[in-house]
């Protein structure tokens, strides 16, 4: 299938869009980094705080926002309210530094899309996704309240900022405790082997909830890890051994991808391997450059985001989801082609994606902290660019089209996806 129609007013009204929110995006950073500096954390009356990592993740957050707002016409009201409800609790968490309110903040933004899942997906098997959705992530909230009510009390203050002047005694003695709440927020990235749950919902999602958990929710849990578990980071989270696995898991992970025909099972299984870079970034920079950790986030937030947004819009227009279908409507089409190689760059962390940079500093700090997590690093680094351009040469390969003209619908994704594959290679002169 080919986009038949590209006329001087989308090309104007893309250049538009583009314009307008690469100003806000600029305007945005401007303002927070003209106090912000890159270690300072402004804070107000023990309950709200912004920080780095806040400036990073509510940047993400709004992007994707004002991305879903292209779609608005292919999405119920009651979508809108929740997908709306998630992200503004989401943006709350990043800046509350109140225990409860954080924890509150935090089970609202994943709720909300629970909800979407079972009664907005058209998929059969959306209940199932919702049991093993509830199963591993709603289920840990309750220790988790227990935990952090524990730590509250013990400290004698909900706001966690303050639990770094308790001395070192206090946390010898509670450093297990520490470790299970960081096994908590892991089951919220999801890191292995609490992964199953990711790639059954995102199948069984519709793809508006799909962008927004490979988009921010998978960015909750390390968020959870920043804030609560410094302490444990590297000895007891992310520890060298548990870090090796999660490379060996994602290489498996990667080989699942390859011979998995489903676009957005797919996406998925990549989006668990991508998401290991982060743990490698904690372990091999520390607490105190984590920064890097986030702008990494933007990066596979945005990524992802395009790719599902590109599919989302092949979804509308062949009906499904299997990669040997879709190839005849990526393939014929030179627009489609465009945004496909871009996305899959994006995914591949070709420069000069957020992504790339990041990788590039990690393995610089990680010559110096270990060699065999190294070499570990540099043999997943070659088969995460791999695995996309693989599909990459597969979708362009031998294909004819089916010309498809604009109902006008289709210009709503093509406005997005464009500004997104944007976003994705020139947000690194921002930030």
């Amino acid at each position: 299938m080919k986009f038949g129609k590209f006329d001087w007013y989308s090309g104007s009204l893309v250049f538009g869009v583009l314009l307008s929110v690469y100003l806000v995006v600029n305007i945005y950073s401007s303002v927070v980094w003209w106090g912000l500096g890159s270690c300072t954390t402004f804070s107000s009356g023990g309950y709200f705080m912004f920080d780095i990592v806040s400036f990073y993740l509510t940047l993400l957050t709004i992007i994707l926002g004002m991305l879903l707002i292209f779609s608005l016409s292919s999405i119920t009201l009651r979508c809108v309210i929740f997908l709306g409800l998630s992200l503004v609790s989401g943006i709350l968490s990043y800046c509350v530094s109140h225990a409860l309110l954080f924890w509150g903040f935090y089970e609202v933004s994943i709720l909300s899309l629970l909800y979407l899942l079972v009664a907005e997906s058209p998929y059969s098997e959306r209940f199932i996704a919702g049991w093993y959705l509830v199963g591993y992530v709603v289920f840990t909230s309750l220790p988790m309240l227990l935990i952090l009510l524990y730590l509250s009390g013990v400290c004698g203050s909900f706001n966690f900022m303050e639990w770094c002047n308790v001395n070192s005694t206090w946390y010898s003695y509670n450093w297990w405790l520490l470790v299970l709440l960081g096994i908590l927020f892991i089951t919220k990235i999801p890191l292995f082997p609490f992964h199953v749950w990711l790639p059954l919902v995102h199948a069984e999602a519709s793809s508006a909830v799909s962008i927004c958990l490979s988009g921010y929710i998978m960015k909750l849990g390390l968020l959870g890890v920043y804030r609560f578990c410094s302490v444990v980071l590297v000895d007891g989270v992310f520890s060298e051994v548990y870090l090796g696995l999660l490379l060996v898991m994602a290489l498996i992970f990667f080989a699942g991808a390859c011979s998995e025909l489903d676009g957005k099972r797919w996406l998925a299984l990549l989006s668990l391997s991508h998401i290991v870079i982060a743990a490698v970034i904690f372990y091999a920079a520390g607490y105190f450059s984590s920064g890097l950790v986030y702008v990494y986030s933007v990066g596979h937030g945005l990524s992802a985001g395009l790719v599902f947004m590109v599919l989302w819009w092949c979804y509308e227009l062949s009906g499904t989801r299997n990669w040997n279908v879709l190839k005849f409507v990526l393939g014929g089409s030179l627009l489609f082609r465009c945004l496909i190689v871009v996305g899959l760059c994006t995914v591949a962390s070709l420069p000069t994606s957020l992504q790339f940079f990041c990788e590039v500093q990690s393995l610089s700090d990680l010559a110096d902290k270990s060699c065999i997590v190294f070499v570990f690093f540099c043999v997943y680094l070659f088969f995460s660019s791999l695995v996309p351009f693989f599909l990459l040469g597969g979708l362009l390969s031998r294909h004819f089209s089916v010309v498809q003209v604009s109902s006008g619908v289709e210009e709503v994704y093509l406005l997005s996806s464009v500004f997104w594959g944007l976003i994705s290679f020139l947000l690194f002169v921002l930030i």
